[in-house]
């Protein structure tokens, strides 16, 4: 019996490992013509060491999330979204109905993370906080939005870009931020790169 704890040990610290840190490695729309529904990837975690190399060639995903509009099929609202990543839910929504400058993320056990454009109706900057700490999240590019980046020298970064150049449907995620950086951050963060990056069809 001991023995059988002891082989099972490494698994379940596996497992809790990958439940505290899952690496997010993409975001893509549920649908090819609509972006109102968003599936969210990690790397899977149960790759084996003999597929490790055509892992890193081509890594092996699967989806652990979503982002969709809170009234899918009732109304056409792009102010009130829900999501799920893992076990964390929560509900993102513009802070005032008549002002597209500031959002704020909420989660079911009670985080808040706010995001405020960092200039007035400038919606390529953004400033997202959780009251301790504050990143910011700019596009590249002025004049094409299908990259984004948080560079911060004590965090570290968070990279977003389309895998195919002005098609808005599929994301790759490149994070090497710290610990001390939130999921539900993270989350905001994917939010207001994927809303800002795609057509409100």
């Amino acid at each position: 019996m001991r023995r059988a704890a002891l082989l099972l040990l490494p698994l379940l610290s596996a497992a809790l490992l990958t439940a505290q840190n899952q690496h997010l490695s993409g975001v893509s729309s549920r649908w090819s013509d609509s972006f109102v529904e968003w599936e969210v990837y990690a790397m899977r975690a149960d790759t084996s060491e003999a597929e490790d190399e055509e892992a890193s060639e081509y890594p092996d995903e699967e989806m652990v999330g979503e982002i969709k509009q809170r009234w899918l099929n009732v109304r056409d609202d792009w102010t009130d979204w829900d999501f799920q990543v893992g076990d964390l839910k929560g509900t993102i929504r513009q802070k005032w109905r008549d002002d597209r400058n500031q959002w704020e993320l909420r989660t079911y056990d009670g985080n808040v993370i706010t995001m405020r454009t960092a200039w007035p109706n400038d919606f390529k900057e953004w400033r997202v906080s959780d009251n301790s700490i504050s990143l910011n999240l700019r596009s590249r590019w002025t004049n094409q939005l299908d990259e984004w980046l948080v560079d911060d020298r004590t965090r570290g970064r968070f990279y977003l870009y389309t895998l195919r150049e002005r098609d808005p449907r599929d994301w790759a995620i490149e994070d090497t931020l710290d610990e001390s950086v939130s999921p539900a951050m993270k989350i905001a963060l994917i939010f207001l790169t994927v809303f800002h990056g795609s057509p409100r069809i």
